[in-house]
């Protein structure tokens, strides 16, 4: 956005004071219309309570009394000076989640999308690609006249990306981007770092750092991790049984079985109890539903020889009964 066009911190704070009083039952149908009076003066004031207002919506999670809270500090008039003091408290709190909400770090505590334990969601963009989010993601979208852009806070994502020239496809993370020179690609981001593996066509990685950012082109089945300024190329995969989970699916190809393990319980309310070093050494190949951990520990058990022993709704496998 232009400088030109920008609001105020000026505007903003007034704006927040509008958002925070019509927040409420009680408000009287003067104050709504003084309210679009204000917003009608300029585009910015309209622009930065819609704004405000979307924030409000981003903070529907708040508990009951932190929202009364938030509502009372902007509305109290019986006492000047403490509102004074109050909402600058406010508006303080508020220019700092304006601010970080046009940083990653700051987005990434209002997700436009999460995915719970065990979900996995596909997602249609209006530019006629696709997103499919894997279980535990937090994710936004913003697509542009010039860019389209997603910004990955947790977890991860497959795009099937829309061809269109004009417009570069981004996946973002906090260790770098991810840019489709091509259709299919996956990125996952967890607390060691950010990879990106390419099923189809092909990709840049870049790492970004604060002084300079590093890239490389990838091909399909190339992998590359984003960490600390430094973008790594990985081993080759096969793209299609690394992009199995998508389709709700883990292939396993001669797979530690507590890799495994490990990964069906990312899909799991209550995880798969087990011991690593009774089970290090077993390795196992084979399809098993992510939908379906229990159908697949079955599996997993009938093919390798262990037991499972099953407490109310745990499931607990091991060598001996």
């Amino acid at each position: 956005m232009a400088a030109g066009t920008a609001p105020t911190p000026a505007m903003i704070g007034r704006a927040a004071q509008w958002a925070a009083e019509l927040d409420g039952d009680d408000v009287t149908a003067a104050r709504r219309a003084a309210c679009e009076s204000w917003c009608a003066q300029d585009a910015r004031h309209r622009l930065a309570f819609e704004r405000m207002r979307a924030l409000d919506q981003r903070f529907a999670d708040m508990g009951p009394v932190e929202r009364t809270a938030l509502s009372r500090a902007a509305r109290r008039r019986a006492k000047p000076r403490t509102m004074a003091a109050g909402l600058a408290t406010l508006l303080l709190l508020i220019g700092a989640v304006w601010l970080a909400g046009h940083s990653l770090l700051g987005r990434q505590y209002f997700p436009d999308l999460r995915t719970a334990p065990g979900d996995l969601r596909e997602l249609a963009l209006e530019d006629g690609s696709r997103l499919h989010v894997d279980t535990d993601t937090a994710l936004s979208r913003a697509l542009t006249g010039d860019e389209r852009r997603v910004s990955l806070f947790r977890g991860r994502l497959m795009a099937q990306v829309a061809r269109d020239p004009a417009r570069p496809f981004v996946v973002e993370t906090t260790d770098g981007t991810a840019t489709a020179l091509g259709t299919r690609f996956s990125v996952a981001r967890d607390a060691s770092g950010t990879i990106v593996t390419v099923i189809e066509s092909r990709v840049r990685a870049c790492a970004t750092a604060w002084t300079r950012q590093a890239c490389i082109d990838l091909g399909a089945g190339d992998r590359a991790r984003l960490s600390d300024g430094v973008v790594e190329r990985l081993p080759a995969v096969d793209g299609e049984h690394a992009s199995a989970w998508s389709k709700g699916w883990l292939e396993a190809d001669d797979m530690p079985l507590v890799a495994v393990l490990a990964e069906l319980n990312r899909y799991r309310a209550r995880p798969i109890r087990f011991d690593p070093a009774a089970l290090a050494g077993i390795h196992i190949t084979g399809s098993y539903p992510l939908r379906e951990s229990d159908r697949a520990l079955a599996a997993i058990a009938a093919t390798s020889g262990l037991w499972i022993s099953q407490s109310g709704e745990d499931r607990m496998i091991s060598r001996d009964p």
